[in-house]
């Protein structure tokens, strides 16, 4: 708990303290600047008879206890003497925090005796009293329970004599939504005093101008709050549209790829009739860039329904060696057009409840980003079980990811080399990652620039639905 009195840095004509100032909070930016104003609460106490009680981190106990000294106090007798406790704040927080909430009466308990004690000591005199638990919930993320320890505060002083002096961090409150919870601060304290850079103001005037400075900045970023807000509303409805147009195409491109499968399908087979060797090369090639495009409209449509939130698993037993070797019958062309030679490790009886048709999908897209950039180069695919789940891994030897784009590549439309020399959306990691999330899997790579890369794919047997 900290007061503002009577410092050369907050000089007394600033912040007079009055009885009704029981609870005061200072906000401070610099620790220096804090221990100046706590000792300087603290020595304006002892000087007419009042004890302290500081419960604060270890630096911030020896920084007191160092500056208390060099004005003269000596801190070992009056803690001796019951003048001044020191205690821990981690340690005070945690004998009365259940559940992640401060408990009256185990805070009562744990803080009233010490007051108590304090104010009989020195003869009925108020004790006062400096704390940074509420600091430390903070910046733990709990802010709840930090403004409830703040009203349990006030809950005790109406059994105890004593002024508290807060303390909270100005970095703790930096973003738009902090701004309720800074007035919830304010508000549960009698008196609150600015930071440093007000404070430490010389003149009226100065401090007046401090705060016209600090009225214009708030002022100007309300501003730009708004102009981001109005971004973000037309960003949104960018991506919807851009969704949309992404879902109409990607359905238009579906019905005629299918007729033209069918057809290729229709002509391969009159080639062979006909025992055309030439035009059953021509239509192979023909089939193959039209399985390339429906690909790609699938992975159009992947896109828009995962954006949607519209991923859903089809869990079945199944076995993901036997998956595997599935994507590596069907993916044999590919394989052979691109020169490399595939080596296997596939354990036998890799079960567990999968989503098949999306497995097959994620296996797929990494068998085919290995024979994009590892073309010419041997291909090692392994399966197998491992102690909490599945493991599958694809290691090729080309050219490598650098560390800088190793998590850029997860992302939607991302890769890590320019489209011109190697085709794509950039989508198929984006979705493979999507669907071993949804299994409560991950998917990371290990590689190095010119050795190739390795991507795995940990999945537990049993999906386990989060919601």
């Amino acid at each position: 708990m900290t007061s503002a009195l009577e410092s050369p840095a907050c000089r007394q004509d600033q912040h007079s303290w009055r009885a009704t100032d029981n609870h005061v909070v200072q906000f401070y930016e610099d620790s220096a600047f804090l221990s100046d104003v706590v000792v300087q609460f603290l020595d304006a106490g002892f000087h007419v008879g009042e004890p302290a009680v500081i419960i604060a981190t270890e630096p911030h106990r020896a920084s007191f206890a160092q500056r208390l000294k060099a004005r003269g106090t000596d801190v070992e007798r009056a803690c001796a003497e019951g003048r001044l406790v020191l205690l821990d704040a981690r340690q005070t927080l945690n004998r009365f925090m259940v559940k992640g909430m401060p408990d009256w009466h185990q805070f009562k308990s744990a803080i009233g005796p010490v007051l108590e004690q304090s104010h009989r000591g020195a003869q009925g005199a108020r004790v006062r009293a400096y704390g940074e638990m509420v600091d430390l919930l903070w910046k733990d993320g709990n802010a709840q329970a930090a403004l409830l320890l703040e009203a349990q505060w006030n809950d005790l002083a109406k059994e105890h004599l004593f002024s508290l002096l807060c303390a909270y961090s100005m970095g703790n409150f930096r973003t738009q939504e902090d701004a309720r919870a800074f007035q919830a601060v304010c508000a549960a304290h009698t008196h609150v005093v600015p930071t440093e850079q007000y404070s430490r103001a010389e003149s009226e005037s100065a401090r007046l101008r401090e705060v016209s400075i600090l009225q214009q900045r708030a002022q100007a970023l309300e501003a730009e709050i708004e102009h981001r807000r109005r971004v973000e509303l037309e960003l949104l409805e960018s991506m919807k549209l851009r969704d949309d147009f992404l879902s109409v195409a990607g359905h238009e491109l579906k019905t005629p790829l299918t007729v033209l499968q069918f057809q290729f399908h229709t002509l391969l087979g009159m080639a062979q009739e006909r025992r055309d060797e030439r035009m059953k090369e021509k239509l192979v090639r023909a089939r193959r860039q039209a399985e390339r495009l429906t690909q790609l409209a699938d992975e159009l449509l992947d896109a828009v329904h995962i954006s949607a939130g519209r991923l859903t698993l089809r869990l079945e037993a199944c076995d993901l060696s036997a998956l595997v070797s599935e994507v590596l019958e069907r993916s044999s062309s590919a394989v052979a057009q691109a020169q490399c030679q595939l080596h296997l490790s596939l354990e036998e009886h890799v079960r567990g409840m999968w989503d098949r048709l999306r497995l097959m999908q994620v296996v797929t897209n990494l068998l085919s980003n290995a024979l994009k950039y590892g073309a010419g180069s041997p291909i090692e695919v392994k399966a197998c079980a491992s102690t909490n789940g599945a493991r599958l891994s694809v290691r090729d030897s080309g050219i490598g990811i650098p560390p800088k784009d190793q998590t850029r590549i997860f992302e939607r439309f991302e890769r890590a080399v320019s489209s011109q020399n190697h085709g794509g959306l950039g989508l198929g990691l984006w979705i493979s990652r999507q669907i071993v999330e949804a299994h409560g899997g991950v998917i990371r790579v290990e590689s190095e620039p010119g050795n190739g890369a390795t991507f795995t794919v940990e999945l537990p047997y049993a999906h386990v639905n989060s919601d």
